[in-house]
């Protein structure tokens, strides 16, 4: 069957945003030379930024936002939230330490201890990182006891009284970020840190912060409450990186990766998309009785959407199970139109006006639904929502002002996973195009080829036969039901055969005039050939 063509910018498909189709190029390094390139496994490789070393922000493939329109409004969040006036901020200074404030309880909270380290370390605040991770080694973090490596979830202005005990999401956020700063600005003092707490997370003696039969994250690491979850703790792609980087109990760690990933996915539920604010680790709701609310999406659900969704473009390991997450609640939150808060699991009983944390969560999880045509619209809706919503003031800006910073950090392309300094070769080419660069001036970039990392050295081909291959508009592409054909290319042509989700299944180069690439499988799929795409389907 015959189909033919539509044109599609080659560097978005076959850009860093695709695995095993080519070696990627670019800079990949901070202007302080701190990495967050492309990176591979021993056995299987996925799609996500982890990999690839892609972090483009759909504000910008989507929307059409410039740079330069992206950091002015990552800008203004920082202003508004770090350094804005009494009715904005929720950071305060003290000094040689700082700390967040939960304006409406008059507390400072793990969670948002750990949530402005997170903002500070990706958005390259050193400063006010290192006073906030002062106040929490000071006044929350345990070093001995029973709760030795964990963090008080609560505590006063003054760092006093609160409560010893931990909330899971706090100890989830400090490590990643200590992760993060350590690998982001090179100092061996957050790494020390960010180990001593991974290894008490399953080695404390009296609490282990996962169930050790399960590898879920439990609601909190004792007594009955060891035996359920809170799905919102669940964070695969943090969990991932432990698994990489933690120097001990790396099984435990891999394990728990899985656990996280399938908990995540049996806690949506199947008719609303929704999550509950706690549950049992077979994903159904969990009832306590000092929380009515337990069972319904609430506060802490409405998290859910933005961790599945960060995880589906930090790794893509589970792209399939996300995507249809993410087809579930944005279809929901379509029918409702966007007014509501709150819901029982199923969707029913709407309460309280949609918010702004709601608007950012729900925003990362469209990003899984990007290239899904059908959701075109609704993509572009939820990301306009997340750019356009006012930022919080009053009372109540603490929780969904922080949620929706987090994820304006996903949207904007501003979190990267800041990995450990790779070595690099260096080499020297001669050629008219290397890895997809076009090489027409002497000119340096970085190629990441057979996972290493190289320092290329390039300059132009000055041979009389050009090796660089321009396509005419005579080339067609078309299909049998045994193979796709690719004809007029000229001999040399690159070309490669994907999935609508860019996933390459063939690839190679042409050696006929009339290429004959034998591909039985039946569907729709996308034809790169040079520097054209074409949608073929069989």
């Amino acid at each position: 069957m015959k189909k033919t063509i539509f044109s599609l910018s080659l560097a978005l498909l076959l850009g860093p945003s695709v695995i095993n189709a080519a070696d990627f190029t670019g800079n990949f390094f901070d202007d302080k030379g701190a990495y967050y390139g492309p990176d591979c496994d021993k056995e299987k490789n996925y799609s996500g930024a982890y990999y690839t070393g892609n972090y483009e922000s759909p504000f910008k493939t989507i929307l059409g936002k410039t740079d330069e329109e992206i950091q002015e409004k990552m800008d203004k969040l920082w202003n508004h939230y770090f350094k804005g006036d009494n009715n904005s901020k929720v950071y305060y200074d003290k000094g040689n330490e700082a700390y967040i404030l939960d304006v409406n309880n008059r507390d400072v909270r793990s969670e948002g201890m750990s949530y402005g380290m997170m903002i500070a370390v990706q958005t390259g605040h050193k400063e006010e990182f290192d006073k906030l991770w002062n106040w929490a080694k000071n006044h929350m973090w345990h070093k001995s006891g029973g709760w030795d490596g964990y963090f008080a979830w609560q505590r006063n202005e003054s760092g006093s009284g609160g409560d010893d005990n931990c909330a899971p999401d706090g100890e989830m956020y400090f490590m990643m970020s200590l992760l993060f700063a350590a690998n982001r600005w090179n100092d061996s003092k957050y790494m020390d840190d960010a180990q001593y707490i991974l290894k008490k997370m399953w080695d404390n003696g009296q609490h282990s912060l996962f169930n050790p039969q399960h590898y879920v994250i439990t609601f909190q690491p004792q007594g009955n409450e060891n035996n359920f979850s809170d799905p919102s703790y669940d964070l695969p792609a943090y969990v991932d990186l432990f698994a990489r980087w933690s120097t001990t109990n790396q099984d435990k760690w891999t394990k728990a990766a899985k656990a996280t990933r399938d908990h995540l996915y049996k806690s949506s539920n199947t008719k609303s998309g929704l999550f509950s604010d706690y549950n049992n680790f077979d994903g159904t709701p969990h009832g306590v009785s000092y929380n009515g609310n337990a069972e319904k999406y609430m506060y802490d659900a409405m998290r859910c959407a933005m961790n599945f969704g960060m995880d589906y473009y930090l790794f893509g390991a589970d792209s399939a199970r996300q995507e249809e997450m993410a087809r579930r609640i944005i279809d929901f939150f379509e029918k409702d139109g966007y007014k509501h808060a709150r819901f029982n699991w199923d969707g029913s009983n709407p309460q309280e006006q949609y918010t702004l944390g709601e608007t950012g969560a729900n925003a990362v999880a469209a990003m899984a639904l990007i290239n899904n045509p059908k959701y075109n619209d609704a993509v572009k809706k939820n990301l306009k929502m997340a750019w356009d919503g006012n930022l919080m003031t009053g009372q109540y800006r603490y929780y969904d002002g922080l949620v929706h910073y987090l994820a304006m950090l996903h949207l904007s392309g501003t979190f990267k996973i800041w990995k450990p300094k790779p070595d690099v070769e260096e080499k020297s080419v001669e050629a008219n195009e290397y890895c997809g660069v076009k090489i027409d001036n002497d000119t340096t970039f970085y190629a990441f080829e057979s996972c290493k990392l190289y320092k290329v050295n390039a300059k132009p081909k000055t041979n009389a036969i050009s090796a660089k291959v321009q396509l005419n508009n005579a080339v067609r592409v078309w299909s049998t039901n045994s193979s796709i054909v690719i004809e007029n290319a000229p001999m040399g042509s690159k070309f490669a055969v994907t999935d609508l989700n860019g996933r390459v299944l063939k690839a190679s180069k042409t050696t006929s005039a009339m290429q004959e690439i034998r591909f039985g499988s039946r569907g729709n799929f996308l034809v790169i050939v040079g520097d054209k795409t074409y949608k073929v389907v069989k």
